[in-house]
């Protein structure tokens, strides 16, 4: 499985309110065309990251079945009934940036509550064995890693439960890896949180879970 990340900021003349409702009318719209691929997809509030110029913003994930669903993605994005509502949220978005990640280990159902934990090795090591003591500690997580040097973040995603959110830290991970934490709890706006979109699957309704978090930077190493 594959994830489609996008990393994104609202421009001053939008409020966040105005920005948070395009972006959930966006998903909603996309998801009732049922992109094939497609297995849900979510929008979290973070907060100072790196690659939005230490600034806040919001991360979208798109789940994949594999890298031949990013065209029909890419295309339902911009077409057909989805056009109105994508081209209203871009036209409020001041910057954004994108990211393809693979699937490693663990559940890929997206998270209401989670700590991402964003991991770069040192070079020249073999990622797997060192990583795998990581996945000894806390088999709960789930880990994605970044493909073909795509986007601004980091090469690992890790994700855990609120629940490890203080034991996942730079003492339980490899010597030599610089890592960065950064938790998600669920909103507080006027914005449902999930939204529950329905999707259909070979004509079988599927729950596409879009939610919106906020998120809040807890620690840089």
């Amino acid at each position: 499985m594959l994830a489609y990340l996008f990393w994104h900021r609202p421009n001053s003349t939008t409020t966040e309110k105005q920005y948070e409702e395009a972006l959930l009318r966006f998903q909603q719209h996309l998801g009732q065309q049922d992109p094939p691929g497609l297995r849900g997809s979510a929008s979290f509030r973070v907060a100072d990251l790196p690659w939005l110029g230490n600034r806040s913003g919001y991360e979208d994930w798109c789940l994949l079945d594999g890298s031949w669903a990013l065209d029909p993605l890419n295309s339902f994005a911009v077409a057909g009934p989805v056009v109105s509502a994508h081209d209203a949220a871009a036209t409020q978005m001041e910057e954004g940036y994108g990211g393809l990640y693979a699937l490693v280990w663990g559940e890929p159902a997206l998270p209401e509550r989670s700590t991402t934990v964003w991991l770069t090795r040192p070079r020249g090591i073999q990622w797997r064995p060192v990583l795998d003591t990581v996945r000894q500690q806390f088999p709960q997580t789930t880990l994605w890693r970044r493909q073909m040097v795509l986007g601004p973040g980091k090469e690992f995603a890790l994700w855990a439960s609120m629940s490890l959110h203080h034991r996942v830290g730079p003492r339980s991970l490899p010597s030599g890896c610089v890592s960065m934490r950064s938790r998600r709890a669920p909103a507080t706006l006027q914005i449902r949180t999930p939204l529950l979109v329905p999707r259909h699957q070979n004509g079988i309704p599927v729950d596409q879970n879009i939610r919106r978090a906020s998120g809040e930077l807890v620690a840089k190493d």
